[in-house]
């Protein structure tokens, strides 16, 4: 867009285009209707991280990187505009509107919120709090279409891939437990013993009581197994993500995340005081881009992907990332929650999957909670770092330790995994066909391969809803991933393969899910 050539009220009216044509792409449809420039972009149903997405995608057409801390004070359309429109350039610079937006801006915060009257009991009754009356409103409204809401279904029994809802047995599609280990006699037994060993909790953080032998077993067995020099065990994989990145990057660095990272490593990355920014879902060149303008203004700078993505069922590029982060002497973070046990030949993620050693990453997080069929997070990388990370890391050092139980759990199923990596081609094969029928039913599963997630993208929140209710009906349960975990017209139905289902179980399923959207 030749936005330079256009005069300051033309140039604004493109502006305000483009930001409520991208906040329309992101926003849930059923408030599409109260969309104008003055709307609540939190009314709108958008966060901070939907809002950067939206900012992103505006940066590519206006030619502009952002700073962080235009967006702090950002509450409504007109204030994205104006924001744009303050930073362009001198085109732009001039137009008078956007002065004088900035000086009411400056006055409005200069002035005490008590000096505008009484509080008002949206500022303390949590009841009257707009997000959660926008939140209730929604539920309403869904409720009002007769769509009934799948969240939060009561599994009362699991066994294989069969869970009991409603004392009906249905074929499940929801769980993480990708190579079938959380049913396994050997680790069930594990658990137990460990529970005779030492009782059901670790009673305290590991710094200070709550280590015990099976989490130093695991911690070495991991790192082993991973191909590093050390590994240390996390009691939560979320927490892992969202206490590391505000422990070792600040003020003077920068975090480049992928647009579709999971929520705990953006959550990181705003908890951290260090600048922000995503790029292009598994486009090393977007970051080798980033980089290359950004690099010098910082003094650590951090590259954040996924092994595999856990919306879409895809990975990247692990080498040209390599490369990227080499170019520009930066740090790569990879976090293979998904990835391990489910990519490479034996299951060790996706370093054995491209053939690239370790080392040539800096850390490498995953969790014990979805192949290793247990609950927890773990970081592994060279020991200089992990052994300081076991010192002063919050998540680490403040929480009480993975339990002895769930300890013994992963512990099991690595030593299972490692005997027996067969699993991990059953996996493969049972993901494979799965994926195979569906697109020959034509349907639309994004970027999906060679991983055991699946999503079946319709873009439309309320089918994707009524899908899986159909589903459900008729013996299978698969969630709806809705906005704002994807964008509105990304919304799926997502099913997770695992290597407990059977052949016969995935073709059912398959046309279970055309009936239903025929």
């Amino acid at each position: 867009m030749a936005v330079g050539l256009l005069d300051g009220a033309d140039t604004r009216t493109a502006i305000a285009e483009a930001v409520l044509t991208e906040v329309r792409e992101v926003m849930p449809k059923d408030l599409v209707a109260l969309l104008s420039l003055d709307s609540s972009l939190f009314a709108l149903g958008l966060d901070s991280i939907s809002i950067m997405d939206v900012v992103n995608r505006i940066e590519k057409q206006f030619g502009m990187r952002f700073r962080e801390e235009w967006l702090y004070d950002m509450e409504t359309c007109a204030d994205l505009v104006d924001c744009i429109a303050r930073h362009m350039g001198p085109a732009v610079a001039s137009d008078p509107a956007a002065a004088v937006s900035a000086v009411a801006e400056s006055s409005a915060a200069a002035t005490p919120l008590a000096a505008a009257g009484p509080i008002p009991e949206a500022y303390y009754d949590v009841s009257l709090f707009p997000e959660c009356v926008a939140f209730h409103q929604r539920l309403a409204t869904t409720a009002a279409a007769g769509l009934e809401n799948p969240f939060f279904r009561t599994s009362q029994r699991v066994q294989h891939r069969v869970t009991t809802i409603a004392d009906r047995e249905v074929i499940s599609y929801t769980s993480f437990d990708y190579l079938g280990l959380a049913g396994h006699p050997e680790v069930i037994a594990s658990a137990k013993a460990a529970i005779d060993r030492f009782g059901c909790s670790a009673s305290a953080s590991r710094l200070v009581g709550g280590n015990h032998a099976i989490l130093d077993e695991l911690d070495e067995e991991l790192a082993q197994f991973l191909g590093t020099e050390s590994a240390i065990v996390f009691p939560s994989g979320y927490g892992t993500n969202a206490s590391l990145f505000g422990h070792l990057f600040g003020e003077q660095d920068l975090i480049l995340y992928d647009e579709l990272a999971h929520n705990s490593i953006v959550q990181g990355a705003v908890l951290s005081k260090a600048a922000r920014r995503p790029f292009a879902h598994n486009d090393a060149g977007a970051a080798d881009e980033l980089l290359r303008d950004l690099r010098g203004q910082y003094r650590r700078v951090v590259l954040a992907i996924e092994g595999v993505y856990s919306m879409d069922g895809d990975f990247p590029d692990l080498g040209k990332f390599v490369e990227v982060k080499h170019r520009h002497r930066a740090l790569l973070y990879v976090d293979e929650a998904h990835s391990l046990g489910v990519l490479g030949k034996t299951g060790r993620g996706l370093c054995e999957h491209f053939g690239v050693d370790p080392v040539e990453g800096d850390l490498w997080m995953g969790t014990i909670s979805k192949a290793l069929a247990s609950g927890g997070g773990y970081l592994a990388g060279r020991k200089a770092l992990m052994r300081y990370l076991q010192y002063t890391v919050p998540s680490f050092v403040f929480a009480t330790a993975c339990s002895p139980p769930n300890a013994a759990a992963a512990l099991m199923a690595l030593r299972l995994l490692r005997a027996d990596p067969a699993r991990v081609e059953r996996l493969r094969n049972r993901s494979r066909l799965f994926l195979r029928l569906v697109r020959d039913c034509g349907l639309d599963t994004g970027n999906s391969h060679d991983t055991p997630i699946v999503p079946i993208i319709l873009g439309d929140s309320a089918r994707c809803l009524h899908v899986s209710k159909e589903l459900l009906r008729r013996g299978v349960n698969a969630q709806p991933i809705l906005y704002p975990a994807v964008r509105e017209s990304a919304a799926r139905v997502r099913f997770f393969i695992t290597a407990e289902h059977t052949e016969e179980q995935i073709v059912r399923t398959v046309e279970a899910l055309a009936e239903c959207l025929t």
